[in-house]
């Protein structure tokens, strides 16, 4: 079986969640080949993945013009946007039509029999329909575009962009091939169908910790915080909430660790330096994870996978995307809390002390760690993939 799998030019729509995927359907005797954009070789080469590059695929610095301002808050178009229309104007419409054309250009050599897309990633499931063939969707962002009204307008502008015929509905991108990281219980509203729920695979062993985090005193709860790669490339420096993140950590009676971002280096940080919060630019987070009491996050849907797996509590900081429905979801299931984004230090580090010394978070999380490790794992999934092409 020859598999193209599709993802935006994200890392953390690419590496976490679709790698895993392509590397599994490898090791089971599959030919795999991934088509995203120019800015992923890097990465893929990595992972020993080939690249089917899209030249003309909206790189994340032009899908972050559309919607938000470098302070974080929605340009003036995407102000005039009804609650939940961002995502289909920001994935669908023209950005899948760019996507597919490149598609169209270089997929036909390779011959795949399968389309497995990301569910942020709708240039795939054109392909697939174009094609004629089946198209699997990575649901590596629950609770995110296909929850979006504005979804299938934009949606079916893209299909009428290649020639394909509208949609009466978004559940044909759900129906039988529909797979997710999470269990089903994650899912508030299935009338789009029921994912196919799967565990993640385990993150690499040859992974070590970085010394200095190794060291760090153990007397007392480990928090982990930080807004995420997307998050850290997407708002300005003055627009971050990392200073009200340090000076809350800062007064509670915890060690933290406090990633800054790619490309921010901590003796460059202007901010207040407490003695119990360590910085860095980067941390092997779910290799981490397992070790801390509570993740500070912004709740980008791989955050809340990986925090989940391993047991760990969250309290939650929504910037944008799915990210306030995540929050909201966690607070509905007990499994953290959520500030809003502009909140200072003192709300900040409330919420931090009522998780941390409220044990009813810990018990749900755990409990909501069991549903995952009750899941089939990524072997499954591969034999799922390729009975629909049988």
């Amino acid at each position: 079986m020859r598999v193209l799998l599709t993802s935006l030019p994200v890392y953390s729509h690419l590496v976490p969640m679709m790698v895993p995927v392509a590397q599994a359907l490898r090791t089971a005797g599959h030919e795999v080949a991934v088509a995203t954009g120019a800015a992923m070789a890097p990465h893929l080469d990595r992972a020993g993945l080939p690249h089917l590059v899209l030249p003309r695929m909206r790189t994340m610095e032009e899908m972050r013009r559309i919607s938000l301002q470098p302070d974080g808050t929605p340009t003036p178009e995407a102000a005039t946007l009804g609650p939940g229309e961002a995502a289909g104007r920001i994935f669908a419409g023209a950005t899948a039509v760019r996507a597919v054309r490149d598609m169209l250009e270089v997929a036909p050599a390779f011959g795949p029999d399968l389309v497995v897309r990301e569910c942020a990633e709708f240039g795939g499931h054109l392909l697939a329909e174009a094609l004629g063939l089946p198209c699997a969707t990575l649901d590596i962002g629950p609770l995110g575009p296909i929850a979006d009204p504005g979804l299938l307008p934009a949606l079916n502008e893209a299909r009428a962009g290649v020639g394909l015929p509208p949609l009466d509905d978004v559940s044909a991108l759900t129906r039988e091939s529909w797979f997710s990281w999470m269990p089903e219980s994650w899912y508030p509203d299935t009338s789009h169908g029921t994912p196919r729920c799967y565990r993640a695979p385990a993150p690499r062993t040859d992974e070590v910790l970085d010394p200095a985090i190794v060291s760090l005193p153990s007397d007392r709860p480990l928090v982990l915080a930080g807004p995420g790669s997307v998050s850290s490339a997407t708002l300005t420096p003055e627009a971050s909430p990392l200073p009200r993140i340090v000076d809350a950590l800062a007064t509670l009676t915890c060690t933290a660790v406090v990633v800054l971002g790619p490309g921010v280096d901590p003796s460059e940080w202007s901010g207040s330096r407490p003695h119990n919060v360590h910085l860095t630019s980067f941390v092997q987070q779910s290799l981490l994870l397992p070790a801390c009491d509570l993740f500070l996050s912004h709740v980008g849907a791989n955050g809340v996978r990986e925090s989940l797996a391993a047991g760990v509590p969250m309290v939650a900081m929504p910037l944008f995307a799915e990210q306030p429905l995540n929050a909201q979801r966690l607070a509905d299931l007990g499994l953290g809390v959520s500030v809003d984004r502009d909140s200072d230090a003192t709300t900040v580090a409330s919420a931090c002390r009522k998780v941390l010394e409220d044990p009813s978070f810990r018990l749900n999380v755990r409990g909501f760690q069991r549903k995952i490790l009750g899941l089939p794992g990524i072997d499954r999934m591969v034999a799922d993939l390729a009975a629909m092409v049988a």
